[in-house]
Formats: C-alpha cells, structure tokens, sequence
C-alpha cells in the first residue's frame, strides 16, 4: 500500500512537473518592440481632414455578454454554454460598430484561436465587415494550455486590433515591461500597447494612435510600470510634434469620476478598479472619458441593472493640441459584452 501511495505521488509530481516544462518552453515571448503587419486596402495615402472619431471597445472576446459570469472575478464559468453564443454576440458588436461608424476602432480582447470561445476567429468575423478598413493585430496573450480552473480555460491566443479608414503609414507592437513571475507568467496575458500612425496632409505632425490594454489582477505593480511606459511614448511623440490619442481598456478608474453614483461593492473582496495617481498626466494632456456612465460591469455573477458592480475604466487621453469635442458612452447594458463603447469626436488644433 506504501509503494502504491508512493507511486502515485511520483506521478502527480512528474506529471505536473512536465506541464511547467511545457507551458515554460512554449511560453509567448515578444520582442521589446515589433513592426505590425499591416492589411492594405485602396484608401487615400494622406489624410485632408482635422476632425476624427475613434471608438475604444473592449469586446469580451464575443463570449461575456449580460448572461455571463467569469472564474477571475468571482464567477464560475469558462466559457459560454455554446458556440452561437459567440456569433450572436459578435453579430451585434459589428452591428453595433456599424452604427458607430468612427474612423478609427481601438478594439481589445479579440479572440483569434481559444477554447473559451470555441475557437471562433474573431478578427476574421470584424475585417468581414470592415474590409475597407486598413488595420493592424498584435497579440497579448498566446497560452498552449491554461491549467485553471476546472475543467480548464485550454487555449487562448487573442490580442488587440486598431482599424482604420485613413491610410496607415506604420504600426508597432510595444511590450509593457514587468511581468509576474515564474510559472505564473507562462499562463497570463503578455501585456502590450500598439502604435498606429496616420499621415496629415498640409501638416509637418502624424496622428499617433495609441492602443493599450493594462493589467487588471496584480497588486498595482504591474500597472505602475504599464503607465509609466505608456506615459513614456506619448510625452515622446508629442515633443516630436505630433498629434496623440491614447485609448483602451485601463483597467484603472480616474479620478474625476464620482464612484458613489455607481453601485460598487465595498468588502473588498472583488476586483476593484484602482485610481490612476492624480500626478501621472502632464499639464496640458486631457482625460477624455464620459463620467457619468459606466463602462465596465464586474463579471461575478450575470449582469443585474442595479444590483451588478459598474464603474468608469475605458477612455481617452489626448495631447495639448488636440480638442476634445465630445466623448461619449454608448450605454448598451452589457448585452453582447462586458464593456460599453466609448466614442471621441475630437479635431486637430
């Protein structure tokens, strides 16, 4: 019986001991910095316009619509209960964007191969529809097997996508430095932000679009790093002269935005959005975010008006010589994702 329990045990060991093997040597390792490939289309090369509209939407890779629950924020799901789950969802995202019809999409959590949403190609369903669009794909999170919960999440492989109607002269894919540590580093997201540069016709500055997607479960550590890079990039190309917006799904609330007019939960036992240090803009940088509306629901349990936590985490932020003319949430009850839309309607100075 001793031999027995000992074997065991040296199976469990092996076996587990394989599988960090695995997950380390086929770990996702982008390089600092790597050019995107872009999709050409027949679009003019230079833009003759000083008025944009860009759209940030964090989509819940078409799986974490208002009947959904997720395991990390206190939920018990994986993935939806089948594939049509994900098509509908994703049928009226794009029916959604189309109605938007901004210039440029700043979109994250697209699933392109993953078992939490049946391995549907998203980004092929969105360049369907928006086949006159140029865009760029990075990927943030490329996972052979994620091990938890049970039964497991498997395989994900998703990123973030930038669409536009205006000729791209460049994209990049940024890493955000820091990460957790070994293992769990080879089953979490690879954190990135991406650069879109569009050329202006009559001005000697580019419109620099800045796509990024930052941590949420860490003890802020992570983020303190994220910001400071992100902060980094675009203080450099606006010396450079040119126009920046930097949108996406932060993670992070800010400090204008009054929580009490939101139901949150106050145990602090669930994810709570923290708030971005009130020093980390620049003067003369603008938040562009609408305060009065949520952005966000917490995926604890199927989405309740009233009674499900909301709060403010996707917006804008936008150099010195951009205006902001309106920004606003498109309040859609977390029907098909776990993220409202945001729009900026902004013009070049």
């Amino acid at each position: 019986m001793k031999k027995f329990l000992i074997g065991i045990v040296m199976v469990i060991v092996l076996v587990v001991i394989g599988m960090l093997g695995f997950l380390t040597f086929s770990d996702y390792r982008p390089e600092a910095v790597e050019v995107l490939h872009i999709e050409p289309k027949e679009i003019a090369d230079i833009v003759d316009s000083d008025s944009f509209t860009v759209c940030t939407w964090n989509i819940g890779y078409g799986a974490l619509g208002a009947n959904e629950d997720f395991f990390m924020d206190g939920g018990t799901k994986v993935r939806p209960d089948s594939e049509s789950v994900i098509y509908d969802n994703m049928k009226n995202i794009l029916s959604n964007m189309e109605e938007l019809d901004s210039d440029f999409f700043m979109l994250q959590e697209i699933d392109v191969d993953s078992k939490r949403s049946y391995n549907v190609n998203q980004l092929d369903l969105i360049t369907e529809v928006y086949s006159n669009y140029e865009y760029s794909f990075a990927k943030n999170y490329d996972v052979s097997f994620v091990p938890v919960p049970w039964p497991p999440m498997g395989e994900v492989e998703a990123g973030i996508a930038t669409f536009s109607r205006h000729k791209i002269m460049n994209s990049e894919r940024h890493k955000f430095e820091g990460n957790y540590s070994w293992p769990k580093n080879t089953v979490m997201l690879d954190r990135c932000f991406t650069t879109t540069v569009i050329n202006l016709q009559n001005k000697e500055a580019d419109l620099v679009l800045v796509n990024a997607h930052f941590s949420a479960y860490d003890d802020g550590s992570l983020r303190e790093k994220q910001l400071k890079a992100a902060k980094d990039y675009i203080t450099q190309e606006y010396d450079k002269g040119n126009y920046v917006v930097l949108g996406g799904d932060w993670n992070q609330t800010f400090e204008s935005v009054d929580t009490s007019q939101f139901k949150l939960y106050k145990n602090g036992e669930l994810y709570m959005p923290s708030v971005i240090p009130s020093d980390w803009l620049d003067s003369g940088w603008t938040y562009a975010i609408d305060d009065n509306k949520p952005t966000y629901r917490l995926l604890n349990a199927p989405y309740i008006e009233g009674l499900t936590q909301v709060g403010v985490i996707d917006g804008f932020v936008v150099s010195p010589n951009i205006l902001v003319k309106e920004v606003e949430v498109l309040e859609l009850d977390f029907k098909h994702s776990d993220h409202n839309p945001v729009v900026l309607e902004f013009e070049l100075k």
